[in-house]
């Protein structure tokens, strides 16, 4: 289940949503909550969050991963621009920096 909603999404990405989006944008934050579920690793899945804090850090994590998936297309094979820019290379760290924003709900942690 997604943090946030395809309206926040659609917001973020400065569009407004249209019936022929909203599939789309789904998939895109339940591909993001999927990732932060299975970084913070709760040792009892789903886990209800109340905390006003926690669902404000889980909202935004779920809408910048949300908005990468949502653009993922336009950097196929890892570029992004050519007009204007000339090509630039995409972040290849994936989900990486978002995972240390999740860190203060993270409860379990693997033996190194």
């Amino acid at each position: 289940m997604a943090y946030a909603t395809i309206e926040e999404l659609a917001s973020a990405l400065n569009k407004r949503v249209t019936p022929e989006m909203e599939t789309a944008l789904q998939v895109c934050l339940d591909a993001a909550a999927r990732e932060i579920d299975h970084e913070v690793d709760w040792t009892q899945p789903p886990r209800t969050v109340d905390d006003a804090g926690d669902l404000a850090l889980l909202n935004r994590v779920n809408l910048a991963r949300g908005v990468e998936w949502w653009k993922a297309n336009d950097a196929a094979f890892g570029v992004i621009g050519f007009d204007q820019t000339g090509a630039l290379r995409a972040p290849t760290d994936g989900f990486k920096r978002h995972a240390g924003s999740l860190l203060p709900l993270k409860e379990q942690w693997p033996i190194a």
